[in-house]
């Protein structure tokens, strides 16, 4: 069943509402903020932006799957997965993994867009939902952050 016009752009506007929130967030942290390690939990917010382009992709490995009739990939240990798609990920410049984060989210839109599988229980944990998750997580680095670092931000 091929999912509703007005249905599809809530869930787009959605998506799109959530990762600019995320996006702009990202952006108005320094590339020091950003590297440094102890800013995301024991990870940087740069290991945050690979981890969220990692499940991008997987989502769009599983609408493939679904939009050929396949079994879509599971994954049976989230936080092992994250640990691994971290460590896989560290050695990779911020340049490659803005440039990843920007690009996954970009195909991740054009895919949603034609699928006839897209629904929200599909979509939510890996876009709209997760991009809040990190949002926050931003939003509270930055009330910890330097009294003086916040003063130059405003």
């Amino acid at each position: 069943m091929t999912i509703d016009i007005h249905e599809r752009r809530a869930i787009l506007q959605e998506i799109q509402s959530a990762w600019v929130e995320l996006r702009n967030a990202l952006r108005n942290l320094t590339e020091h903020e950003i590297v440094e390690t102890g800013s995301w939990g024991a990870y940087s917010f740069k290991d945050m932006m690979a981890h969220i382009a990692t499940w991008e992709r997987l989502l769009m490995q599983r609408i493939q799957a679904l939009e050929e009739g396949r079994e879509p990939p599971t994954i049976d240990d989230i936080d092992a997965f994250n640990e691994e798609d971290i460590q896989r990920n560290q050695n990779l410049s911020l340049r490659e993994v803005w440039d990843r984060f920007l690009e996954t989210h970009e195909k991740l839109i054009e895919l949603l867009e034609r699928t006839p599988v897209l629904t929200r229980e599909l979509v939510a944990a890996d876009t709209y939902e997760h991009y809040r998750e990190h949002l926050q997580d931003i939003l509270e680095y930055e009330k910890r952050r330097s009294p003086s670092r916040r003063l130059k931000k405003e």
